[in-house]
């Protein structure tokens, strides 16, 4: 009796023990008899590997690219001509182009043009112009513009028995498009409606019929051009 005593003593001892392993499972052997030593068999440990993730990395950003309001500065180049019921000249025409922003052009240009005037005489002309243009959807490929500015033109007249020069001052008004094929080139198409009036010294009128005479004019302009932008 007093060898069962200390057994159970040495029993609840290691059970109570058992319970501060962490992870560990604990399997007591009890003896059939009092005479045979308690065996206490325990399980290892379950080990668990945490893999440390790789932080996350920020998207790559990349830059946008250029947009066509980036393009300040551009040489504008066109071909066209006047069209009118008697009126038959052409030409071709430069400007220097500058785009403070996407809505809004500047072209600062001169020309040559040659043909037959509303009298069937002869003509050159050379204009100089500065027109303004305002570009309704910059964003977009197919941009519809209008331009508006004034302008001055010297030309030559070889009539039946001279040659006259004349210095017209006036302006033109119109709306055209431009296809935005890449940011640093475009193709257009634009109508202009001209007026003007000669300011030179000559005293005789240019446009006499009958009694009536008039040293004012105007026509339309068909133009086809590139723009190189920068």
């Amino acid at each position: 009796m007093l060898r069962f005593i200390p057994l159970t003593i040495v029993a609840v001892v290691l059970v109570l023990a058992s319970s501060a392993v962490t992870r560990a499972d604990v399997v007591v052997v009890r003896p059939e008899d009092t005479s045979s030593q308690m065996v206490v068999k325990t399980k290892p440990p379950t080990v668990v590997i945490v893999k440390p993730q790789a932080a996350p990395q920020p998207p790559a950003v990349q830059a946008p690219p250029p947009s066509n309001s980036d393009r300040k500065v551009g040489l504008h180049f066109d071909v066209g001509g006047t069209f009118g019921p008697q009126v038959l000249m052409g030409g071709f025409s430069g400007a220097l182009r500058f785009r403070p922003n996407g809505h809004v052009g500047i072209d600062l240009g001169s020309g040559y043009f040659v043909g037959n005037d509303y009298q069937g005489f002869y003509r050159t002309e050379i204009p100089l112009t500065t027109d303004f243009l305002f570009f309704v959807n910059p964003q977009h490929k197919v941009q519809v513009y209008f331009l508006l500015g004034p302008g001055m033109s010297f030309g030559r007249v070889d009539t039946f028995n001279e040659v006259r020069h004349m210095t017209y001052a006036g302006g033109q008004a119109g709306v055209g498009l431009e296809l935005r094929l890449a940011p640093a080139f475009a193709l257009n198409i634009d109508v202009r409606g001209v007026l003007r009036h000669r300011i030179d010294g000559d005293p005789r009128p240019e446009f006499i019929d009958g009694t009536r005479s008039t040293n004012t004019s105007g026509g339309g302009v068909l133009a086809f051009g590139a723009t190189f932008y920068f």
